[in-house]
């Protein structure tokens, strides 16, 4: 579906650097939703949903979930509905995403899907966050900055942060088909001209609190008794002065903590392999003729993975989950987690390869492969 594209040159001139727009970027538009289907999605309970409308300047934003009433209640042009989250609902969208698999699986957030009627959007705003920008039906006429032009933030305006002012660098109306990348610290503001639909594809990075909450949560579940200890002490003190054995104690801690690169890496790993919304549902399908073969597993794509290699060992992160491989074959991991299918018949089953086998069992049991139940 994606053409007109060079992900090489993309990631070399525009990734986290500059926006960029690319015209009729799909073969095919992009036609999963209708504006019926989404706002029947906003109704129900577990999905998040968001109306953002601006009548004469003023600017209101509503979560749902919404009803049948509330569309009614609507004016005929200046909102928006916003759908998130909707690759967990709809396994159809995994295609949409597999359009950008030359982005770790590990940085991907979720596709967004919005409605909008003549004159809606969200408002200039920026985002801390990567995201691709799908025209479906309908056209947009979108302005974008500069990255980092984002010093005329306003105060929050019913519910929303946003731009009192930015110099555009790209100012288009985007027709079905066409693909505006849009950099994280960088000010856009899309209006719909007449309704239209379009499709968000997010991706996140770690933050430092992130890693802070990771550590933490690590160590509130270790039991372990490590407290200061001042058998330095032979003087009184009562200047309630922190001393310097204290402030040293807790920086040589801190940086144990932060030279563990073990650690590090799974706590990473795992949570970066958790979706957004927990574990997506699965349809129970009749095995395809191209993966009847017992010797051929590939991993449900649906499922947020990664892997790093540590020492000999490799692990494999799928679901929050944490999978060893002590095997020379980092190509089969990697493989496997690039969503592969790949054939270990053909493996030479000395010891380390029957615990290979063993592993991926283990992954097969809890129907992490497609087609396994």
């Amino acid at each position: 579906m994606l053409h007109n594209f060079d992900p090489d040159e993309f990631l070399a001139k525009h990734w986290q650097k500059a926006p960029c727009l690319i015209k009729q970027a799909f073969s095919r538009t992009p036609n999963y939703l209708t504006a019926e289907e989404l706002a029947g999605l906003s109704l129900e309970d577990e999905i998040e949903s968001r109306v953002i409308s601006n009548i004469d300047g003023d600017w209101r934003l509503s979560h749902g979930p919404f009803s049948t009433k509330d569309f009614q209640n609507l004016p005929e042009s200046h909102w928006t509905l916003l759908v998130q989250t909707l690759d967990h609902w709809l396994p159809e969208l995994q295609a949409l995403v597999d359009q950008f698999k030359f982005i770790p699986n590990w940085r991907f957030d979720d596709v967004m899907v919005s409605y909008a009627t003549d004159q809606g959007g969200v408002g200039p705003h920026f985002d801390n966050y990567d995201v691709f920008l799908i025209q479906g039906s309908g056209e947009r006429r979108w302005r974008v900055g500069a990255l980092g032009d984002t010093k005329h933030q306003c105060d929050i305006v019913g519910g929303l942060r946003h731009l009192s002012n930015f110099s555009p660098v790209i100012d288009v109306v985007m027709q079905p088909g066409d693909m505006l990348y849009i950099p994280p610290d960088t000010p856009h503001w899309g209006e719909s001209i007449g309704e239209s639909i379009g499709y968000s594809i997010g991706y996140r990075a770690p933050q430092t609190k992130d890693l802070l909450a990771l550590l933490a949560d690590h160590f509130q579940s270790e039991s372990t008794d490590d407290f200061f200890a001042d058998r330095y002490r032979v003087k009184a003190n009562s200047s309630q002065k922190l001393e310097t054995e204290l402030i040293d104690w807790a920086s040589n801690k801190l940086r144990n903590i932060s030279e563990n690169q073990e650690l590090i890496a799974s706590l990473l790993s795992q949570f970066l392999s958790q979706g957004k919304l927990g574990s997506p549902e699965f349809d129970e399908v009749e095995p395809s003729t191209s993966n009847a073969n017992p010797s051929h597993l590939q991993l449900n794509p649906r499922l947020k993975r990664n892997w790093y290699q540590q020492g000999s060992q490799v692990i494999l992160s799928i679901d929050g989950e944490t999978f060893t491989f002590k095997t020379r074959r980092t190509d089969l991991v990697a493989a496997l987690a690039a969503g592969e299918e790949i054939d270990f018949k053909g493996l030479s089953m000395d010891q380390s390869e029957v615990a290979f086998c063993e592993t991926l069992a283990r992954i097969k049991d809890i129907g992490y492969f497609l087609n396994t139940h």
